[in-house]
């Protein structure tokens, strides 16, 4: 990650320790959605009809991919 970001090693050592701190802290990773773990949420939504998916293709005898398109909750579980 950090060639692919371009950062000098004091600069990963120092972003990592903020991230740990805030972890710490409990404040958890600021890139991952806090609102859509909460329970409110998923009960709101769930009341609203559920959550979109992704669809599934068949990849041989067993195999699953998950792509494209978005499949609404009435849908979920039907090809498209």
């Amino acid at each position: 990650m950090r060639t692919e970001l371009e950062l000098r090693p004091g600069q990963a050592r120092r972003l990592e320790r903020v991230f740990r701190a805030r972890a710490a802290r409990g404040e958890g990773d600021r890139q991952l959605p806090k609102f859509a773990h909460h329970d409110r949420h998923v009960r709101a939504v769930m009341a609203q009809g559920g959550f979109w998916s992704l669809s599934e293709r068949r990849i041989g005898r067993d195999g699953v991919a998950v792509c494209l398109p978005l499949l609404p909750p009435a849908t979920t579980g039907r090809r498209p």
